[in-house]
């Protein structure tokens, strides 16, 4: 899956998380922003899209503002 995003709209993992029954959560999104997708795949092995969407900002440089 990652792949595809990866081939399809330029997305990359810039996060990861493990839930605690062992679950992955992984959020991607392209280098401008434009698009990005959650998923999460289970201990098992399988994957689902959980979100996707449109204009990814990044909280913590707007957080932290020019002068940081």
């Amino acid at each position: 899956m990652i792949d595809s995003l990866s081939a399809k709209y330029a997305e990359e993992p810039v996060a990861v998380g493990v839930t605690r029954n062992g679950g992955v959560i992984e959020v991607l999104k392209a280098p401008d922003g434009q698009t990005w997708t959650i998923l999460f795949t289970y201990p098992g092995g399988p994957s689902c899209l959980v979100a996707s969407g449109e204009a990814w900002e990044d909280l913590e440089d707007k957080l932290k503002g020019p002068a940081a």
